[in-house]
C-alpha cells in the first residue's frame, strides 16, 4: 500500500517560498507513488518531477526566468501537469490556453499575456500565430532532468494567470501568487482532514479555470494521483461512467449543470467517486445534492465557491441530508487564511440575516488584474486600517452560525455552466459584427428551475442573420460566451427609468412560425428527418435545415450530450468523436449511414459540441 497523502502537511513550513518548492518535497516523499494518469498513460512522483525537470532546463536554456511567462496550448494530458510544474521550477509564471478556443482569441490572449515562450503539443502546433514566442513541442523527445525549485522565487511571486470574461470586451488575466496557492493548499487539506483523505483526484474540466485547479492542486500538491479525462469523455456518460468504474477515484470536482446533464441520461451513482464530490462554479440545486447524496449516502458531498481573485476556492460546505431540503445549499465557511466581511451599500458591516456585498481578505488575494491597474484599484481596495481586500459583488446572506448562503449578483455578471459571464464582453463583439447597431446580452432561465442560458436581442441595420452573428462570435469568443439563443429586434425598449424592458424586449423576440425553405434545404432521408427532429427537439425549433450547423442555431455542449444520448439510443455504435466531427445534420445522417461510421479523434478544425 501506498503511504497516505499529506493532509495536511505536518507543518506549514515558511521554508516553501513557492508551489515548486512544496512539489519538490512531496515527490521526493512520494517518488514510486502514481501521481498523474491520462489513458493508458501514467506517471510516478518521480517520473513526473523528472520530465518537469526536463522542461524547465530547456526553459532556463532559453533565457526564460523569474517573472516570465510561459503558456501552454495542449490537449488533456500529462502534458498540462508537466507544462505547469516546469514553468515553476524555471521560476516562470503559467497561463493555461484553452484549445477549444478559436484560433483568433487564441493569438489575442498571448499578446495580452506577454508570453516568452509557449509550449504546445503536436495536434494544436498549427494553430498558434506566425509570430509566436520561442515554441517547444512537448512529446517523447523532451530530455528529462533532477527537479529543483528556483531559488530566487518569493511567495509574492506569481505563480499563474486565470483568465476571467470582461466587462469592457477585453478578458481579464487575473495574476495569482505562490502565497495564495499555498494557503489554500494549507486551508483546503485542514478543513478536510477531519472529514476524509482522498488519494487520488479526477479533474473533469479545462486547466484554464480554477475549477479544474481544484482537483489538479488538490492531487499533485499532495501525494494523490490525478486522472485525467478527456473533455469527450466527461460529454459522454458511458464512457465517463466506464472511466471511473475501471480506474476508481476518491475525488471528482463538477459544475452542477455538467453533472445534471450527465444524470439525466444514466444512473447519477455512476458518476460518483468513491469518497468525495465537490460541486462548484454555480448554485448547487438542492435536487441535485439529494439525488446525489440518495444514490450514495456514504458520499462527501461538498460546496465549494471562490472567484479566481481569491485562489480556487476558499469557501466550503459539507453538505448534509437536511440542507437538500434548504432553499438553497450554503457555501459555508472560509478555509484558514482567508477573513470575509459583509457589507451595506453604506460600507457598513450588516447584521446576520441581512444580504450584504462579500468582500474577501487574507492570505487568499491575486496580485489583480495584469495590465489593468486601474481595475485592480477598483475591486481590490483597502479597509480603514489598511488591510487589502477583493469586492466580489455577491450578495450573500449570513447566519448566526457564520454560515454563508449566495443569494445572486449586485451587478450584470452571470454564472452560465460554471462560467463567469461579464455580457459587456458578448456586446463588445456583437456591435464589432458588421450590420450591428444595439446589443443587449441577459440571462435566461428556458424552463423552470432549468441552468441559465445566453440570450441576445440585436438590432441590426443590414439583412445579417442570427446564424451568421453567431458564426462571426465562434471565431472570436470563447465557447461559453456564444449566446444559445440570438433575436434581432426592431428596437431595444426602456423603462422609465431608462432601462432595458426585458419583459416586452422578450414579448417583441417572441418565436414565430419556422421561415419558409428552398426544397433543397430540407432534410432529404430518414436518417436526416430522424436527426432533425432531434436536434429541432433539443433546440426548441420548430424545423431544422439539413445544412445548419448545431452550433450555430443554440447549441452547446450539454445540449450536444442530450443529442448524443437520442441517437445512442438508435445507433449504439455511435461515438461521441462522430458527433464532434459532423456539425450538420446532413454530414452527421451520412456517417450514421455508414461514410463515416468508426468515428475519428476530433481534428483542430473541427467544431467542438
Amino acid at each position: 500500500m501506498y503511504a497516505a497523502p499529506l493532509t495536511p502537511p505536518s507543518e506549514f513550513s515558511s521554508d516553501h517560498r513557492s508551489v515548486a518548492a512544496l512539489f519538490h518535497e512531496v515527490a521526493e516523499r512520494y517518488g514510486v507513488r502514481p501521481a498523474v494518469r491520462h489513458g493508458d498513460t501514467e506517471l510516478s512522483y518521480r517520473q513526473l518531477a523528472s520530465a518537469a525537470g526536463g522542461l524547465a532546463s530547456w526553459l532556463r536554456e532559453q533565457g526564460i526566468g523569474r517573472g516570465d511567462v510561459v503558456a501552454t496550448l495542449v490537449d488533456r494530458s500529462v502534458w498540462s501537469v508537466v507544462s505547469i510544474l516546469g514553468a515553476w521550477s524555471a521560476g516562470a509564471v503559467h497561463v493555461h490556453l484553452e484549445p477549444t478556443d478559436p484560433d483568433t482569441r487564441i493569438a489575442a490572449l498571448l499578446t495580452a499575456t506577454g508570453a516568452r515562450a509557449v509550449l504546445v503539443d503536436e495536434r494544436n502546433r498549427s494553430r498558434l500565430p506566425r509570430r509566436t514566442p520561442v515554441l517547444r513541442v512537448l512529446d517523447g523527445s523532451l530530455p528529462t532532468a533532477p527537479y529543483e525549485p528556483a531559488p530566487e522565487t518569493q511567495p509574492q511571486d506569481s505563480a499563474y494567470l486565470v483568465f476571467t470574461s470582461g466587462s469592457t470586451g477585453v478578458p481579464k488575466a487575473v495574476e495569482v501568487p505562490h502565497g495564495p496557492v499555498l494557503n489554500h493548499h494549507a486551508g483546503f487539506w485542514r478543513y478536510l482532514a477531519p472529514i476524509t483523505t482522498p488519494r487520488s483526484f479526477a479533474i473533469a474540466t479545462t486547466f484554464a479555470a480554477d475549477l479544474g485547479l481544484i482537483s489538479a492542486f488538490g492531487a499533485i500538491l499532495s501525494g494523490a494521483r490525478l486522472d485525467i479525462y478527456d473533455r469527450h469523455t466527461t460529454l459522454d456518460a458511458d464512457a465517463l461512467a466506464a472511466e471511473l468504474d475501471k480506474y476508481p477515484v476518491d475525488a471528482v470536482t463538477y459544475t452542477p449543470s455538467l453533472l445534471e446533464a450527465l444524470a439525466a441520461e444514466r444512473d447519477i451513482a455512476s458518476l460518483l467517486p468513491r469518497r468525495m464530490a465537490i460541486v462548484a462554479g454555480e448554485a448547487f440545486p438542492p435536487r441535485l445534492a439529494a439525488a446525489m447524496l440518495k444514490a450514495r449516502p456514504d458520499l462527501h458531498v461538498f460546496n465549494a465557491y471562490g472567484p479566481s481573485e481569491a485562489t480556487i476556492e476558499m469557501m466550503l460546505h459539507h453538505v448534509r441530508e437536511a440542507d437538500t431540503r434548504r432553499a438553497r445549499i450554503p457555501v459555508g465557511k472560509a478555509i484558514d487564511g482567508v477573513s470575509l466581511r459583509l457589507l451595506g451599500e453604506d460600507g457598513e458591516p450588516v447584521p446576520d440575516g441581512t444580504p450584504g456585498v462579500l468582500y474577501v481578505g487574507g492570505r487568499c488575494l491575486a496580485h489583480g488584474y495584469r495590465g489593468d491597474a486601474e481595475l485592480t484599484a477598483r475591486k481590490f481596495v483597502r479597509d480603514a486600517e489598511g488591510e487589502r481586500f477583493y469586492r466580489t459583488d455577491d450578495l450573500m446572506v449570513r447566519d448566526s452560525e457564520g454560515v454563508y448562503e449566495y443569494l445572486g449578483r449586485a451587478d450584470r455578471q452571470l454564472k452560465v455552466r460554471g462560467n463567469r459571464v461579464e455580457p459587456g464582453e458578448i456586446e463588445s463583439a456583437l456591435l464589432a459584427v458588421t450590420g450591428v447597431q444595439q446589443a443587449l446580452v441577459v440571462g435566461e432561465e428556458p424552463a423552470p428551475d432549468a441552468p441559465t442560458e445566453l440570450v441576445a436581442y440585436v438590432v441590426t441595420a443590414s439583412a445579417i442573420t442570427p446564424e451568421e452573428i453567431s458564426r462571426h462570435l465562434r471565431e472570436r469568443l470563447t465557447q461559453a460566451l456564444v449566446p444559445s439563443r440570438i433575436s434581432i429586434v426592431p428596437a431595444i425598449p426602456v423603462t422609465v427609468n431608462g432601462k432595458a424592458d426585458l419583459a416586452a424586449l422578450r414579448a417583441t423576440a417572441a418565436p414565430s412560425a419556422a421561415p419558409d425553405r428552398p426544397a433543397g434545404d430540407l432534410p432529404r432521408t430518414d436518417t436526416e428527418r430522424f436527426v432533425a427532429a432531434l436536434w429541432s427537439s433539443v433546440l426548441g425549433r420548430p424545423e431544422v435545415g439539413r445544412d445548419e450547423r448545431f452550433m450555430e442555431i443554440g447549441g452547446d455542449s450539454f445540449k450536444a450530450l442530450r443529442v448524443f444520448a437520442g441517437l445512442r439510443r438508435t445507433y449504439p455504435a455511435m461515438t461521441i468523436d462522430q458527433l464532434f466531427q459532423h456539425p450538420t445534420v446532413a454530414a452527421l445522417a451520412a456517417a450514421l449511414d455508414g461514410g463515416n461510421a468508426r468515428g475519428t479523434e476530433p481534428s483542430a478544425t473541427t467544431v467542438e459540441l
